[in-house]
């Protein structure tokens, strides 16, 4: 993984051993459970530029109360033959940014995540997790569940790409998800205009002070948990 002294994130992490994820039979149209009412187109795009043209989501579902509810939102473009660029922005002042190092606990930092799955068929899927602060320190991992998380190995991480910039109100991470790690994950996978995943995307600060838990989609559980791929949103790459 490459990053600039631009700033970046991650999530909780059980270690594994290195194993990829057999997709069933990927189809263009599936029935995702779980994923209700809520949809996010994702573009085509030819340059980084482009992703300016893409809708914008809003990480604004805050499922378990707290009174700071920072503004958090983002962009999600498929660059050709490339993979997906992802920006994300928080309008947030001086953000919590203790962890250094990647796969350090960042979500204890403020933290921005990305959580996608391209297997969503599958009864019990498997799904990456992308989680970065604002220091450039990210937790990245692919698994079936919360506990049992792998972190990509460096091989796999060799062009996953992810930057972070700080301003005076408000910091954001641009991320590169490189198609050589999603299919290291799902052999044989294809994504072109029309393929069907899921995500969800995430604004954290789970130590004390400003504590906080917000999510793209409505996560109705009891508890805070991101680890629930029953819940991500729907999402299509469309020409």
């Amino acid at each position: 993984m490459h990053f600039a002294k631009i700033h970046l994130y991650l999530f909780t992490v059980k270690i594994t051993e290195q194993k990829s994820c057999t997709p069933v039979p990927y189809a263009d149209k599936i029935t995702v459970k779980g994923a209700g009412p809520v949809k996010y187109d994702v573009y085509k795009i030819k340059t980084p530029e482009d992703l300016r043209q893409c809708p914008v989501f809003f990480v604004d579902q805050f499922n378990w109360g707290g009174q700071y509810r920072p503004v958090t939102f983002g962009r999600l473009g498929f660059l050709v033959k490339k993979g997906f660029l992802l920006e994300m922005e928080c309008q947030e002042t001086d953000p919590c940014r203790t962890f250094t190092e990647d796969n350090d606990p960042v979500y204890l930092d403020s933290a921005m995540e990305a959580f996608f799955c391209f297997t969503p068929g599958e009864a019990a899927p498997c799904y990456l997790n992308f989680e970065m602060n604002a220091n450039g320190a990210m937790l990245a991992c692919y698994g079936r569940n919360r506990t049992e998380r792998i972190p990509f190995s460096k091989t796999q991480k060799e062009d996953l790409f992810c930057l972070a910039q700080i301003r005076e109100h408000a910091w954001g991470i641009r991320l590169t998800l490189p198609l050589t790690l999603i299919t290291a994950v799902y052999p044989g996978l294809v994504l072109d205009t029309g393929s069907i995943f899921t995500c969800n995307f995430y604004k954290i600060k789970e130590s004390e002070n400003r504590t906080h838990f917000a999510s793209f989609t409505p996560i109705p559980v009891p508890e805070p948990d991101f680890h629930l791929p029953e819940y991500f949103a729907q999402a299509q790459i469309l020409s």
